[in-house]
């Protein structure tokens, strides 16, 4: 593996990151929205999803949670950028 393919699969994972932060984030948002307005669900169908409000609420819980677990500065994310740091220092000298 090149140097730039590791840079490309970084900022490939970065990018992937990002984006399920802001689709669990999405979706907590969503679910919230359903937990404080009924009227959205009643006018959808009652029993389209057949779930409780409680039930959206720990969906609700479960998706924000995990957005705030994604860090974007992570310690998996800092110690890739250190070994390509590493890898252009060994092809340097």
């Amino acid at each position: 593996m090149t140097k730039l393919e590791f840079a490309d699969k970084l900022e490939k994972y970065y990018k992937k990151q990002t984006m399920n932060k802001w689709l669990f984030f999405i979706l907590g948002v969503v679910f919230i929205a359903l937990v404080f307005m009924p009227s959205i669900i009643l006018s959808i169908n009652d029993n389209m999803f057949g779930f409780t409000s409680t039930t959206l609420a720990v969906f609700a819980g479960l998706c924000l949670g995990k957005a705030w677990d994604i860090k974007r500065g992570s310690e998996e994310h800092e110690l890739l950028v250190n070994a390509l740091d590493l890898l252009s220092a060994n092809k340097e000298t």
